[in-house]
């Protein structure tokens, strides 16, 4: 019964997060736009999915926002994915879909081997690494890869075009990157992290996620 109740809270808790990200995806609310690119507030709730699911959650969740990225580059683009689309439109779907997958997958990866971490303590019930840290955690690591993953997809899939290359009048594209996004990678690593931390300090709370338990050995006669 107990697995049977948890099963049902993951559904209804990754309905709500998928619900979250396509209205974040699909408007302006998700994306700060700051001139060449955007911050992508959408990879709080992709963050949340991959704390409280672990990998298939946060699979799911980098899918419906690489899915959302997608649909925006064609509807309502920023200045780079114009640049993009025009170049090849299958790349630039390709670029907003597979690095936010492995970013999901990887979180909720990393999360999920956090929750099994006993610290030193009491034998009989050893003590799990706090759900804010382990939250926090996900968030922080979420933003991050999703920033490596996206650019470094960026590099290898656009790199040697000259209209890229010369967007901004800077003809080094890495030089390029490193300028555009400083501020965006700060904002979107530090909120990531802060309010991730913070609603898993309330789903824990709340009873409402899933820790992975260590099996229990058998007694010997």
């Amino acid at each position: 019964m107990a697995r049977k109740n948890n099963k049902t809270k993951n559904l209804v808790l990754m309905g709500i997060m998928t619900a979250i990200i396509l209205v974040m995806g699909l408007t302006p609310y998700g994306y700060i736009k700051t001139g060449t690119l955007s911050i992508a507030l959408i990879t709080i709730p992709v963050a949340i999915a991959a704390f409280a699911l672990g990998p298939q959650g946060g699979a799911l969740a980098g899918l419906s926002f690489g899915i959302t990225s997608a649909i925006m580059a064609f509807t309502n683009p920023s200045p780079l994915m114009v640049a993009l689309t025009d170049i090849s439109p299958v790349r630039t779907v390709i670029l907003c879909v597979v690095p936010r997958v492995l970013v999901g997958l990887l979180a909720g990866t990393i999360a999920h081997v956090l929750k099994t971490i006993k610290l030193p303590g009491h034998y009989l019930r050893p003590t799990k690494l706090p759900a804010p840290i382990v939250g926090g955690i996900a968030g922080f690591s979420v933003a991050f890869l999703n920033t490596v993953f996206f650019m470094s997809t960026l590099l290898m899939m656009f790199g040697d075009s000259e209209t890229v290359k010369g967007m901004e009048g800077h003809h080094n594209l890495v030089l390029f990157i490193i300028a555009v996004v400083t501020l965006n990678v700060a904002i979107e690593w530090i909120s990531c992290t802060v309010l991730t931390s913070a609603v898993a300090l309330a789903l824990s709370k709340a009873r409402l996620i899933d820790a992975p338990t260590p099996k229990k050995k058998k007694a010997t006669v």
